[in-house]
């Protein structure tokens, strides 16, 4: 063998070596790892042997958010650490503690494993509680105060997000676990979780009297609270759902029969008809882009495609039962397929009890909100072309350039002048969200 072709298979054989060496050295360190790990006993060891537990994780209701918050802090325990200060501690059990004051049910925040003995016994005496107690008393802690978080802003039944949804990812730019390190950054960080719900006028107004009622943060949270109460907690949990943070908003609530269009400066209001207890109408989160003028009903052809089109729809002439008139449809964009329909007799509307309609629900004045639209995300320059349009049962359509909020919620109760004011529950709902809420039989309710 010549040299040159000897030092190649030397050269060969070495960097055989190497890398079988190297592959042994990362499995020997990775071992070594994991060995470490088994013998770790520390409160962090014990949070991360936690999360991987399936057993641990089945028993926790965001899992996922839980596992996220502690990764992005190395796996450290934030609330067990012996400290001089342990005010965000404590607070983070009041909250997860008086959960009532909320509209919340006490049993769904992990009570019979977060006690105050055990806190006490934890900071106070950390020698005679062991690292296994500690890291689970940090997991669970922290998974209701993210439980308590997403059911503050998202609401507990959610019919639009399921809590698998929440848990898994960032939904309209929420992020419980994120939310939570921030907050703990906060000197107020009471204020900072809190902070979470909705903006809305009627949802705080419903906060501070439930506050009003129970106390803030005091009285007794572990009784099933009375029927007002349930009532207001009921009517929070539905706007938690409506997502109605705007300043600017189109909200249609069933129980009165109204539809309001919400500005800074005004409100203004309209009546309707909504769908019968046979056809009832849904709730819907969704946004209104355009409207259009038509001669008569509309006809679906595409469901699928449901937009204001040429090809998806076409008109009837009006039956012998309607009146003749030019109508307005503002379609938002929803899966539900529901349509607003603006009508100019104005006879339907003089009932109280305007539960009545079989599909789409029919609005009063409806070119008077056509108009508010257009001055209020549309062309001011259209409102006669609408006007004209009507006259002459026109097809026509007219785009909006602000996109409007639309929301159709089912709302029973209001505060006036420091009172609750009960609607009609037209579709008798109100007993089934009550029961899912606090896990009450029908027959086993607190007068």
């Amino acid at each position: 063998m010549k040299t040159g072709e000897m030092n190649n298979a030397v050269i060969k054989r070495i960097v055989i070596f190497l890398f079988i060496s190297c592959i042994f050295t990362a499995a020997n360190v990775k071992a070594r790892g994991l060995a470490i790990l088994r013998t770790d006993t520390s409160v962090k060891a014990e949070i991360i042997r936690q999360l991987n537990d399936k057993a641990v994780n089945s028993g926790l209701y965001f899992p996922s958010s839980t596992k996220r918050f502690y990764l992005k802090r190395n796996f450290a325990p934030i609330w067990t650490l012996e400290q001089k200060d342990q005010n965000k501690t404590w607070a983070a059990m009041l909250l997860v503690d008086c959960v009532l004051q909320f509209g919340l049910r006490h049993e769904d925040y992990h009570p019979k494993d977060l006690l105050y003995p055990l806190l006490h016994k934890i900071l106070e005496q950390p020698e005679k509680i062991s690292n296994s107690q500690k890291a689970r008393f940090e997991i669970l802690l922290t998974d209701a105060m993210l439980t308590f978080m997403n059911n503050l802003h998202f609401g507990k039944l959610n019919p639009y997000y399921s809590p698998a949804k929440i848990d898994r990812e960032t939904v309209n730019g929420f992020n419980g676990s994120d939310i939570l390190a921030n907050a703990l950054n906060q000197p107020a960080f009471m204020d900072a979780i809190v902070k979470v719900q909705p903006t809305n006028e009627d949802y705080k107004t419903f906060q501070h009297q439930l506050h009003m009622i129970k106390g803030v943060y005091e009285g007794d949270c572990y009784e099933t609270p009375e029927a007002d109460v349930r009532k207001i907690a009921v009517n929070m949990e539905r706007l938690r759902w409506a997502e109605i943070n705007d300043s600017i908003y189109i909200q249609v609530n069933i129980p009165t029969y109204s539809l309001k269009l919400v500005r800074p400066d005004t409100t203004f209001n309209f009546k309707v008809i909504v769908g019968k207890r046979a056809a009832p109408t849904p709730l819907m989160v969704s946004m209104l882009t355009d409207f259009a003028t038509s001669a008569g009903p509309r006809v679906i052809k595409n469901k699928s495609r449901d937009k204001f089109n040429s090809g998806n729809f076409s008109f009837k002439a009006a039956t012998p039962n309607e009146k003749k008139g030019a109508y307005i449809y503002f379609m938002p964009g929803n899966k539900a397929g529901i349509e607003l329909q603006g009508v100019s007799d104005k006879s339907l509307f003089g009932k109280g009890g305007r539960a009545a309609s079989d599909g789409a629900i029919k609005i009063e004045r409806g070119e008077e909100l056509a108009k508010q639209l257009l001055i209020t995300g549309g062309d001011k320059n259209d409102m006669k072309l609408v006007h004209r349009a009507l006259m002459n049962r026109e097809v026509k359509v007219f785009p909006l350039k602000k996109p409007i909020p639309i929301r159709i919620t089912y709302i029973t109760a209001a505060i006036v002048d420091g009172q609750i004011v009960k609607y009609n529950d037209v579709y008798n709902l109100d007993s089934v969200i009550e029961n899912m809420l606090y896990d009450i039989k029908p027959n086993n309710k607190t007068k």
